[in-house]
């Protein structure tokens, strides 16, 4: 990356919410969207990382400067997706969040580079496929994100047991949450007696992004 040749980024949108999952839901955050993840499940919640009319190419300037248009003061911005760790020279993105002042949460698939130096202030991993273990020590939460079949709660369990910080959550069905999901969720989270929590996508049960 030069000044002569940024780097451009490839992004969704970015824009002001509360956080509405796990650990810092309710908190104002700036959310920067990537477009585009190597995964391709089916029932993603997200399609706009895929919709090729969505995608931005942003310089850092123009993602800076987004970001204190969509929300002035706020000190949170989140990197999400799609996949944000398949972005680009993602540490000299994360390098230049940090060097203005903010802190910089992401949630990862764990799927698509190699984490970011510096490392983000936060990470959220969310697994949806085997990940090595160095990735499962890097996260400060793990959220587990659980459809309406069966056959993983072991391995989640097992996760719980060494983590402090595991979630799980429901996938959504359209806008809301699918109800045998939710019902399978909680039965796990009291299973657990208290080492699983449940986390829930409040900003669509209230109708926001």
């Amino acid at each position: 990356m030069s000044r002569e040749n940024p780097t451009l980024y490839p992004i969704c949108e970015i824009f002001a919410s509360i956080q509405g999952e796990g650990t810092w839901t309710g908190r104002p955050m700036v959310f920067i969207r990537a477009w585009g993840c190597p995964l391709a499940c089916s029932w993603c919640d997200e399609p706009l990382h895929r919709d090729p009319t969505a995608r931005q190419w942003l310089t850092i300037d123009a993602i800076l400067s987004a970001i204190a248009q969509a929300g002035p003061g706020l000190g949170d911005v989140v990197l999400t997706g799609g996949e944000p760790l398949a972005l680009p020279e993602l540490s000299a993105l994360v390098a230049a969040l940090k060097s203005n002042g903010y802190r910089v949460a992401m949630e990862s698939s764990g799927h698509g580079g190699l984490l970011p130096d510096p490392p983000v202030d936060w990470l959220t991993l969310s697994p949806k496929t085997p990940l090595p273990e160095s990735l499962y020590q890097a996260a400060n939460e793990i959220k587990f994100v659980l459809g309406a079949d069966s056959g993983s709660e072991e391995a989640i369990l097992s996760r719980a047991a060494v983590h402090p910080n595991v979630w799980v959550q429901p996938r959504a069905k359209g806008d809301t949450p699918d109800p045998i999901a939710v019902t399978r969720c909680l039965e796990l989270t009291m299973q657990s007696r208290g080492r699983l929590r449940l986390s829930l996508q409040i900003h669509k049960y209230i109708g926001i992004r």
